[in-house]
Order: C-alpha cells, then sequence, then structure tokens
C-alpha cells in the first residue's frame, strides 16, 4: 500500500518534470492515475504555441515548455536561469550599458538585442500572461507563482509580429483555484539570502475566483568594491500579483491582472575587463584610450603625456603642466594622442587596476532600482463550437534608474547616470474559428510606448587644468535626454488544415506598420543652451509583411515530421546617444538606422519512441539581414545596418524513464553562426570603431549547448526523498559582435546545480537542501568593449559563485 501510493507520487512528479512539461489538468490527471510511470513522464502536454491549446508533440514548431514544478525542482528560480536548461537560448541579466540588475539579454539561435535602451527593440519577444513587454529592462526577473514557461524558436512573425525575430518566451502564472487554501515558501543560503513567497486561492463566489501571491528576496552582492566596500549584485526586490477570474458561463470568461515589481539594490556586479592603454612610446599616432593618458597626467603619473588635436609636430604635455617635448618625440598630428607606462603607480590608469572578478576598483555613484507595474484584461466568449472571440487590453508603466562605473578604475573616464521612466499601451482582439480540419486564426494589434531617458555621461576627455583627477567629480558631463514614441499596428490570420488523417499545412500572414519618434534633448553641462542637435520630434515609418508556411505529416500513431518557413523583422528606429555637436553630415550616415529581418527554413520531428523514451529534434537555416550593430562614433554607440549573417543549426531535447524511480531529461543545442558580409561603416570627419569583421561569430551564440538533469525517487519511511542533479555545458561566447576577447567568455564551462527535497506522502510540506554551481566555476555572462575609442575601457560581469540554500514550503488546501 504504501508503495503504491508513494509511487503515484512519483508519477506525478515525473510528468512535472519530464521534457516540455506543461499544464495538466485535474480530468487528465484521473484518466493517468493507473497508468505507468513511464506513460505519465510522456503524458500530454499542451502549449499556446500558436495561440491555440494544443498537445505539444502535435505542435509543428520547435518549442520548450516546463510547468512551474518542474522549474523549482530544476532550481530554475529566475528567468536568466532558463537558458541552462533550453538549448540554443541565451538568457543573461546585468547588460552593461544599463548598469540594472533587472536588465535583460535574450537571444534565441544567435538572434537577439543587446543594448537595453528605448530606441532600440528586443529581439525575442516576451510574454507574461499574453501581454508583451515592450523593454529589456524588467525581463529579468524572480519566477514565482508561475503555471508554465514556454520557449518559441525561431521568428515568430505571424501570430506575435514584430521583435519576436529571435522567437518568445512565454510566461503564465498560476490560475486560482476554486477552493480556498494557498502555499508559502521562506528560503535561507549563503550570501545572506531570505526569501518568502507566499499565495492564496480565495473563491469569492461560485463564479468568481481569486489569487493573490506575494514574494520578496534580499542576498548580498558578490563583487565588492575596495573604494568604499560597496557590494554590487546584490537582491533586494518584493513582488506582488493579483488575478480575478470571472466564469458566470462555460461560453464566457473575464481574466483581471495586476502585478508590482520593486528593487532597490546597489548595483550591476561590473568589473574591469581591460583597457587599451597607450604604452609604446614611440607610438604617436595612436587614439585610443587617450582619456586615460589624460587623467594620468592630471593625477600626476611621473611617466604619461598627452597630446590634444591639432597640427603635426606639437609638443606633449605631461604631469607638471608643461608642453615638452618628450624624448625628442613629435605628435603626427591629426587627433588626440597619449601615452602611459605599464606600472604599479596608483597615479596612473592601466591593468593595474584588474582585481579580478569579484572586486572593483570603481569610485563613482553606483545604483540599481526599479518599479515595474501593470494590469490586463482578457475577455474570452465562445459564440458557438467553432467561433471564439478574445480580448486582450493591457497597460504598463516602468522607472528604472542605473548608474555605474564603466572602466572600474578610481578615475574619470566613462561613468553613466541613466533614469528611465515610461508606459505602454496593447489591445489585442483575435477571432478563431475551430472544427475537426481546419483553424482559423485572425487579430488585430496595437501597441504604443512612450518612454523618457535621461542619461547623464561624465567622461575625462576634456581636461581644464588639473580638476579631473581621481578624487574629484570629473570635466565633461553630457546629458543624453530622449524621449521615445513608438506606434504600432498590425492585423495577422494563420489557417491550418488536415488534408487527411496525417498530413496538416499551415499558412499564416502578418502586415504591420508602425511610427517610430525621437525626441532628443542633448548637450554638454557646460553649455545647455548649445543644442547637439535640433531638439524636435523625428519619426519615421517602418512596415513589413511576414509569412509563414508549415507541413507536417503523421508518420506513425507516435512521430510527427514536419517543414516550415517562417519569416520575422525588428524595428528600426532613431540612435540617442551623441556626446558632441551633430553635423548634416553626421545626420544624414547614423542619425536614423532601418529594421532588420530573419528567414528561417526548418525541418523537425517529434517522436514517442517507446513508452518510456520522447525525443524531439529539428535543424535549421536563417538568413539575417541587416543587422542592427553597435558602433562607436568617438566613444557615443550608434545603432547601424551593418551586415549580414547566416545561422545553422540543430537541437534535439529528450525524456527517458529507464525504471519507475528514474527520470532522465536533457537537450543538446548547436549553432553555426557567422558574419558574411560586414558593411564599412563611415560618419565623415569622425572616428568610427567598427571591429565587425566577415567571418565573425554572432554574439550570446555559442556553437555547442547541452543540458542533462537526473532525477530519483525513492521512501524514507513514511516520506518520499527526491535527489537530483543538472549539468549544463556551454561552449565559448562572445558578448559583442567584434567577437573582442577581451570581454568573452574565452573558454568552455560547465556548471553543477544539485538537490534533493523531502516531503510526506501527502505532498502538504516538502524541504529542500541544495547547491548552485556546485562546483564553484567562474564564468562570464556579459560584457562591454569601447576599447577601440577615446575612453578604451571593456567591462565584464562574472556569474554568482556557489550557493548553498535551503527553503521550506508548505501548501494548506
Amino acid at each position: 500500500m504504501k508503495y503504491n501510493k508513494i509511487n503515484k507520487l512519483a508519477l506525478a512528479v515525473a510528468t512535472s518534470l519530464a521534457l516540455g512539461s506543461g499544464y495538466a489538468s485535474a480530468q487528465e490527471e484521473q484518466e493517468t492515475e493507473n497508468k505507468s510511470k513511464a506513460e505519465q513522464a510522456l503524458e500530454r502536454v499542451t502549449v499556446t504555441a500558436r495561440k491555440v491549446t494544443e498537445n505539444l508533440q502535435e505542435t509543428p514548431v520547435s518549442v520548450t515548455s516546463f510547468n512551474g514544478d518542474a522549474l523549482e525542482r530544476r532550481q530554475i528560480t529566475g528567468s536568466d536561469d532558463i537558458g541552462k536548461i533550453t538549448p540554443n537560448l541565451q538568457f543573461s541579466n546585468n547588460a552593461p550599458l544599463a548598469g540594472n540588475n533587472n536588465s535583460s539579454i535574450i537571444f534565441i539561435r544567435g538572434v537577439g538585442q543587446i543594448s537595453p535602451r528605448a530606441n532600440t527593440d528586443p529581439g525575442v519577444g516576451l510574454y507574461i500572461d499574453d501581454v508583451y513587454m515592450g523593454q529589456s529592462v524588467g525581463g529579468s526577473m524572480e519566477l514565482r507563482d508561475i503555471e508554465s514557461v514556454q520557449v518559441l524558436r525561431g521568428p515568430q512573425g505571424t501570430l506575435f509580429g514584430r521583435n519576436t525575430i529571435g522567437g518568445a518566451v512565454l510566461i503564465n502564472t498560476q490560475e486560482p483555484r476554486d477552493e480556498l487554501g494557498g502555499k508559502i515558501r521562506v528560503g535561507i543560503g549563503q550570501d545572506a539570502l531570505m526569501e518568502a513567497f507566499g499565495s492564496v486561492d480565495i473563491p469569492l463566489t461560485d463564479d468568481l475566483l481569486s489569487r493573490f501571491s506575494v514574494g520578496t528576496k534580499k542576498q548580498d552582492g558578490y563583487v565588492k568594491r575596495n573604494f568604499d566596500g560597496l557590494d554590487l549584485g546584490d537582491v533586494n526586490n518584493t513582488m506582488f500579483n493579483g488575478k480575478l477570474v470571472y466564469q458566470p458561463s462555460s461560453e464566457f470568461t473575464a481574466k483581471v491582472l495586476f502585478d508590482y515589481t520593486r528593487a532597490d539594490e546597489n548595483g550591476s556586479p561590473l568589473v574591469f575587463g581591460g583597457y587599451n592603454n597607450n604604452n609604446d612610446l614611440d607610438d604617436t599616432g595612436n587614439g585610443a584610450a587617450w582619456f586615460g593618458a589624460s587623467q594620468s597626467v592630471i593625477a600626476g603619473c611621473p611617466s604619461a603625456w598627452i597630446a590634444y588635436p591639432g597640427p603635426p609636430g606639437r609638443p606633449v604635455t605631461t604631469a607638471d603642466g608643461s608642453a615638452l617635448d618628450v624624448s625628442g618625440l613629435l605628435t603626427s598630428g591629426g587627433g588626440p594622442r597619449g601615452y602611459t607606462a605599464d606600472n604599479n603607480d596608483p597615479r596612473c590608469v592601466n591593468d593595474q587596476w584588474d582585481a579580478g572578478p569579484f572586486v572593483s576598483n570603481g569610485t563613482a555613484e553606483m545604483g540599481s532600482s526599479m518599479k515595474n507595474w501593470g494590469t490586463s484584461l482578457n475577455l474570452e466568449y465562445q459564440i458557438n463550437d467553432e467561433v471564439t472571440v478574445k480580448s486582450i487590453t493591457a497597460y504598463r508603466e516602468l522607472e528604472w534608474v542605473g548608474r555605474r562605473d564603466a572602466d572600474n578604475t578610481p578615475f574619470t573616464i566613462l561613468h553613466t547616470d541613466f533614469d528611465s521612466a515610461g508606459d505602454q499601451f496593447s489591445q489585442e482582439f483575435q477571432l478563431n474559428y475551430m472544427t475537426d480540419s481546419f483553424t482559423l486564426i485572425t487579430g488585430l494589434y496595437y501597441y504604443t510606448e512612450e518612454i523618457t531617458d535621461i542619461l547623464k555621461v561624465q567622461v575625462g576627455d576634456k581636461p581644464t587644468g588639473f580638476s579631473c583627477g581621481p578624487d574629484t567629480d570629473g570635466c565633461h558631463l553630457d546629458s543624453d535626454n530622449n524621449i521615445t514614441d513608438n506606434d504600432s499596428l498590425a492585423y495577422y490570420a494563420q489557417i491550418d488544415y488536415d488534408f487527411t488523417d496525417k498530413l496538416s499545412g499551415t499558412f499564416g500572414i502578418r502586415r504591420t506598420e508602425e511610427t517610430k519618434g525621437s525626441l532628443p534633448d542633448q548637450f554638454d553641462y557646460a553649455n545647455p543652451e548649445a543644442k547637439y542637435l535640433e531638439k524636435k520630434l523625428y519619426e519615421a515609418d517602418f512596415s513589413a509583411t511576414t509569412m509563414s508556411l508549415n507541413i507536417s505529416y503523421k508518420w506513425t500513431e507516435d512521430t510527427m515530421v514536419y517543414g516550415s518557413y517562417s519569416e520575422g523583422f525588428k524595428g528600426g528606429g532613431w540612435n540617442s546617444t551623441f556626446n558632441f555637436p551633430l553635423t548634416q553630415s553626421d545626420l544624414d550616415a547614423g542619425h536614423k538606422f532601418n529594421q532588420e529581418e530573419v528567414d528561417t527554413k526548418e525541418f523537425g520531428f517529434k517522436s514517442d519512441v517507446t513508452d518510456n523514451f520522447r525525443l524531439n529534434g529539428a535543424v535549421f537555416s536563417s538568413d539575417y539581414t541587416d543587422l542592427q550593430f553597435t558602433y562607436r562614433v568617438f566613444i557615443a554607440p550608434w545603432f547601424f545596418n551593418a551586415g549580414k549573417a547566416s545561422i545553422d543549426g540543430a537541437e534535439l531535447e529528450f525524456t527517458y524513464v529507464p525504471h519507475d524511480n528514474w527520470v532522465i531529461e536533457g537537450g543538446v543545442g548547436y549553432l553555426d553562426t557567422s558574419i558574411d558580409e560586414a558593411v564599412e561603416i563611415e560618419v565623415p570627419g569622425r572616428p568610427v570603431n567598427t571591429g565587425v569583421a566577415e567571418g565573425n561569430q554572432l554574439p550570446f551564440a555559442p556553437e555547442l549547448q547541452w543540458n542533462v538533469g537526473v532525477g530519483y525517487y525513492a521512501e524514507l519511511g513514511d516520506y518520499e526523498i527526491y535527489p537530483r542533479i543538472d549539468v549544463s555545458y556551454s561552449d565559448k561566447v562572445y558578448f559583442d559582435a567584434a567577437n573582442e576577447e577581451r570581454i568573452s567568455q574565452q573558454d568552455s564551462y560547465m556548471t553543477v546545480d544539485a538537490s534533493v527535497s523531502l516531503s510526506p506522502f501527502s505532498g502538504q510540506w516538502k524541504v529542500m537542501l541544495g547547491v548552485n554551481n556546485l562546483t564553484d566555476e567562474v564564468y562570464r555572462v556579459s560584457g562591454n568593449s569601447s576599447l577601440g575609442s577615446g575612453s578604451g575601457y571593456a567591462e565584464v560581469a562574472y556569474a554568482r559563485p556557489r550557493v548553498v540554500f535551503a527553503n521550506f514550503s508548505y501548501e494548506f488546501y
């Protein structure tokens, strides 16, 4: 009797852990109660990858899905951990340009976006309860009260539209239950980790259900600053979710959702990644990293000199302020020149300030905060057995601050202070017509956003006397203020038709029209009235018609094969970061950038090979055109449509249940990416640092990535015990299109997570002990380089070292 009970519990756990596991209804659980463990582990999984509910194994697209229990058991506590268990997905936080811990970088199959600014769109769409999240900041979040996470690969330009050029990540929160009850979870761990979460279901009437959840997490940072002992990369956030579901009949459902998140933290865990120092006394033509030479001279570095722009043969300035001929050298003319020796003199800017992966020598003010809240109304009405109409109305406000010391030295080389506030509104109407052999999905989607960015950039390139030493506030302060005003309208249709019991075809089309607006107010604080460009609204229209075609064939009862062609695009926009007065030639060369596009051909299969072995796979090839790359014009990051790339790859995912008490699951992803064409970028009279070259690998696109998890179920007296280990591997990763080695993850790396949980057969409570990054692997997760410009810095962020934790959860129903 006891064995049967634990066996049934183990079956349910295996189901939730199976690759692509999703939500199973109570009726489905009852129907499968007497099935074997292998059958339950490979039970029907429902997904909404095509905006209708369907069986994962019969959905002819590459999609991976996990439910909330699976995420918890695999120790996936934050959105940026999903990439560890999803082939060809890179999900990272600590976007260096933002300086905000909640900024996300998402790439699927080598396609995404690095910049967090509102003037650039994400390359992977993030949806929470069917609502699109318009900005990168806010995408890195704690995964609490989650029902399921689905990762849709490849362009999703037909049903999901713009900015899903790399794919989409769909996060759905838990639905209210029809009985009073709830769940609490508390946890502690290393780095002073403390977290708490609670949810409660309150059925207000038979027709009106509600669910509320609240959570908080605090943890010390893992990067220390020598200057003041500040710990960077800390966690301090709080969230609240509320959901009301009104269902007076089986035909009509109304949902009201509300969420709120607040974070207030010390700053992103960025550290020194390199400095492009001119330490060759004979090189009087090196203009890179001359900010450091300037600051070294001001600080009194005895072996440094600086020469400002001018004609050939001019002398150089040394630390004592005199204009001297150093060793008989004269400059060759043109732009600024500088020299700083490699030494350990604290008055000199060079690589001595590299303090390792977990220490920063920065001194600027730091900070990372966010307030993010939104609400939505989801209405669904089934007119008859074939026709259903839906409406999703949503509004969101986001405010965030990111302050960073980009050079991570005691000097004022480049510091940024980012303050952003904005809102978004979206409305989607959808009509579905479904029969046994025919499905039509058609809809209208409108999106608008307005974001005000206030960016202060402090640089040490224009000293006056000796006023820019390491103990001062700097000498040149730009204000790169910009209001982004975007509107988008799209209408779409997709038809799915079963030609026979085995052969099905799908055709989809979407038309998108958008207007991108930019209202800049940019100047040097030394002369605020002199604008870098005319302060007015600049607008541009972008549009695209994207299509998809899919043919699937049910080879056997348990095996389906498919082939597909899909298109996607990511909107263009306006550059909005300038640190010098712009001429008309500057505006013509680089003010506006155009949209980028991806076309993908994919062939895949989904197969329940045996009763205890599931295997899904796909191979694909993508043509990536008009890539939006970041170039440095002087030191400012500008976007240009600068190339074409090809992407070839494959994914393979499996679940294997070799025995009633074992589950083995995992996946492997392979990518072969190459920049096939790199456009030569020129801004007349301005230095442009490119670094992008033909043959380079795309950023956040490791060649090989795999994961495997092993879980074992056993009984211990009156309890169930579940030990588990998860291993994740990644090849070398570049973080920019220039493939700069000094900010890349230069070697392959492997992480190991392990845990063991204990609970009674009733499952009412559970204790879990675990460790993240068991082997204490040191590896980089993001980086940013301005090594080829006058600022000459590079910064990187490493993953948190090993953390041992424990948590306790209790359900009351």
